[in-house]
């Protein structure tokens, strides 16, 4: 008799301190994430939305770029929190910053080359949105479908 159980969810957890050459680290996890869990198909928009999320996690953190003359300013790094699951539904992003303040898509200006981040995640996932967990900060998620 077939199993017809559902597979396992898949998960895939990742600290990153917060500043800006994080955000390349994130879209490598998931990139190599994808071909892991066989969804060649996600890999460029699951990259996309994690780099978006982080990014603004990072500068809700309060991003600093460290100077390699201080290494003092390396213990004073704040943390962001990637976290991608794997349902046999879909796939979902969920990126855990220190701040409370929910995000808002801006409208930026065409010659603005920031701004457009949360826009493109609502575009390119079924939904998107924000919890706050108990221990604090926020958690802005977006789902994905294979």
């Amino acid at each position: 008799m077939a199993d017809s159980a559902a597979p396992e969810p898949l998960v895939s957890r990742l600290s990153l301190p917060a500043m800006a050459s994080s955000v390349a680290t994130a879209r490598m996890h998931t990139r190599e994430l994808m071909e892991r869990w066989d969804l060649p198909k996600l890999v460029d928009d699951a990259e996309l939305v994690v780099s978006e999320l982080v990014t603004n996690a990072i500068k809700a953190a309060g991003c600093v770029s460290p100077d390699a003359r201080y290494p003092e300013l390396y213990d004073r790094l704040e943390v962001v929190r990637l976290t991608i699951l794997r349902s046999a539904a879909e796939l979902r992003i969920e990126v855990w910053d220190p701040r409370p303040e929910d995000p808002s898509p801006c409208d930026a200006g065409l010659d603005a080359e920031g701004g457009r981040g949360l826009l493109l995640v609502e575009y390119l996932c079924e939904r998107w949105g924000t919890a706050h967990p108990p221990g604090g900060g926020k958690i802005v998620w977006a789902v994905l479908t294979p």
